[in-house]
């Protein structure tokens, strides 16, 4: 008995599953998805102009086009370093950092070069411009030079919030 109930029941849930539709197998006018018009011109032809392009062209140079790398963390945002000059780079970013003061370090991998701090326009919990000009020289020449940006834990003195980049040869 229960498993003719059973039957009966999955028998009854099947046909209602497929009765409910009221639409046909096949779709309607309103149910086909537009067709995209032709291009009035073929795509390998290029669109006809009648006047030269507005923007100058940059003239050639011997350097190749450097692309500016952005650093971030949870305290450090749109850092970037550029290179200006033999042995001095700028620094320049966003810092959200308590009492408005970021530390660094420039590191070879073996030794700190230079350390100190910087001032930033805004202290935590906003986010304050900073710019820097850093002069270091390496020690060894085959070395890598790495700027660490934090802030000192006012807790333990320790590190926190570390945001290394390596900078630029």
């Amino acid at each position: 008995m229960k498993k003719m109930l059973l039957l009966l029941l999955t028998i009854g849930l099947l046909q209602g599953c497929t009765s409910g539709t009221d639409s046909p197998s096949t779709p309607t006018e309103q149910q086909k998805p537009p067709v995209a018009a032709k291009p009035e011109t073929p795509a390998s032809e290029p669109p006809a102009t009648t006047q030269p392009p507005t923007t100058p062209e940059k003239p050639p140079t011997d350097q190749p086009a450097q692309q500016e790398t952005v650093y971030a963390n949870d305290i450090f945002r749109n850092v970037t370093v550029k290179k200006t000059a033999q042995d001095t780079f700028e620094i320049k970013g966003q810092a959200r950092v308590f009492e408005a003061v970021l530390n660094y370090v420039v590191e070879d991998g073996h030794n700190e070069l230079a350390q100190g701090f910087v001032q930033a326009t805004t202290a935590a919990p906003d986010w304050g411009d900073f710019t820097h000009t850093l002069k270091v020289k390496k020690a060894e020449p085959n070395t890598t030079l790495t700027l660490i940006l934090f802030e000192t834990s006012m807790k333990d003195g320790s590190r926190r919030m570390e945001l290394i980049i390596p900078l630029p040869e």
